[in-house]
């Protein structure tokens, strides 16, 4: 006897939102080898993106920005045409992660280290200009641009990859936490 469906019904919550199911369901997000694919505004499943560890702290949502790497040879023109037009052709994608706490504390030491090192070479930097010390004011502007770069590469979790209309291919995620997702 087929059963019939109550109109009127109160909606039927599902078990397993709060760890991701729904979105596993709806395909939001999946596997593609070490590529992690998102739909647009993905909720990940409340584990950490680099060893699949469960979270003690809630997700994180982020947006990435991401253009061609073929804009990059404006720079070569003009740096300030590059930036406006960067800004002009980016896309964006929002995704929420989870860290678990080590990794957390990792990364903000990683940052707080590369802030010690830009700080210490802009002292350095004022003291060689201040000395007139040509070789300490070279060292430090080498350290202040090589700490910026680690900072940025230390900072960020998630790389993307590229980013379009379907949603984003983002890469950096550990191969436990892309093992646990459906593959495409």
């Amino acid at each position: 006897m087929p059963t019939e469906t109550n109109p009127y019904a109160a909606p039927r919550a599902d078990v397993n939102a709060g760890a991701g199911g729904q979105h596993i369901a709806s395909g939001a997000y999946w596997r593609s080898g070490p590529i992690l694919m998102t739909r647009h505004a993905a909720v990940l499943p409340a584990r950490c993106v680099k060893c699949n560890a469960a979270l003690e702290s809630p997700l994180k949502k982020q947006r990435f920005y991401w253009h061609h790497q073929a804009w990059f040879a404006l720079v070569l023109l003009n740096a300030i045409i590059y930036i406006v037009v960067a800004l002009i052709v980016r896309r964006h994608a929002d995704v929420t992660y989870g860290l678990c706490s080590i990794h957390r504390r990792r990364r903000r030491r990683n940052i707080l280290l590369a802030v010690c090192a830009i700080l210490l070479s802009l002292a350095l930097l004022f003291v060689g200009i201040a000395n007139s010390l040509p070789a300490l004011i070279t060292s430090a502007l080498l350290v202040f641009l090589m700490s910026i770069v680690i900072a940025i590469v230390k900072g960020r979790t998630l790389l993307p990859v590229r980013i379009d209309k379907s949603g984003a291919r983002l890469k950096g995620c550990g191969e436990a936490f892309l093992a646990s997702l459906p593959t495409s």
